[in-house]
């Protein structure tokens, strides 16, 4: 019997191994017999973790999706100023999604997973997208949805332009101009 601290950490080390191999050789690289092979433990023991790549892929998206979100409940929750939340959203989900570490999560199809991790991960995306819905409903403004769908596509370009090769500090920057005008303007409109 494994007790469940040595559990919690082979399941740890099955997906830090399985991290490694995403972001060297891509996340067909998976199966359990690489994660057997790289991190020592035999095929059966890593099958008493995960019933299938699949599944370790899906923790990795999960793990990840659940560190953005508590990470940006915690930053913003000291501040009551909606604007302010908003900024502080838009530039911790950048750095995050502009990170090495997403890059690999990125290489996951949400397709390939199974069916209880998407709905799982639809719901943690709900999660992570409230905190960026409550300032924006705070605010005012009307159309809350498409406002909070604009700003985190906003985000999305400008981590995708990072990735190819632009300034970050530029493109953030870019970032928080493009989106406060678009808030002021949908105020504006709110009040014609």
């Amino acid at each position: 019997m494994v007790k469940k601290g040595n559990r919690d950490e082979r399941q740890e080390l099955i997906l830090e191994v399985a991290a490694t191999l995403v972001a060297t050789h891509g996340a067909d690289s998976i199966s359990m017999g690489s994660l057997a092979k790289e991190t020592g433990l035999s095929r059966p023991a890593i099958y008493q973790y995960f019933a299938s790549k699949e599944h370790v892929l899906a923790e990795l998206v999960i793990n990840e999706m659940a560190d953005l979100s508590n990470a940006i409940d915690e930053k913003i929750k000291h501040f009551p100023d909606p604007m302010e939340r908003i900024r502080i959203w838009m530039h911790y989900s950048l750095a995050h999604l502009a990170s090495a570490e997403h890059r690999v999560v990125r290489q996951i199809s949400i397709e390939s997973l199974p069916e209880e991790s998407r709905g799982m991960l639809r719901a943690m995306h709900g999660h992570f997208m409230f905190s960026l819905v409550s300032p924006i409903t705070q605010l005012g403004i009307s159309d809350v949805t498409a406002t909070a769908n604009l700003i985190y596509a906003s985000v999305a370009a400008a981590a995708k332009r990072i990735d190819d090769g632009s300034d970050f500090a530029s493109e953030a920057a870019a970032l928080e101009r493009f989106t406060v005008a678009g808030i002021k303007g949908a105020l504006a409109a709110r009040s014609n």
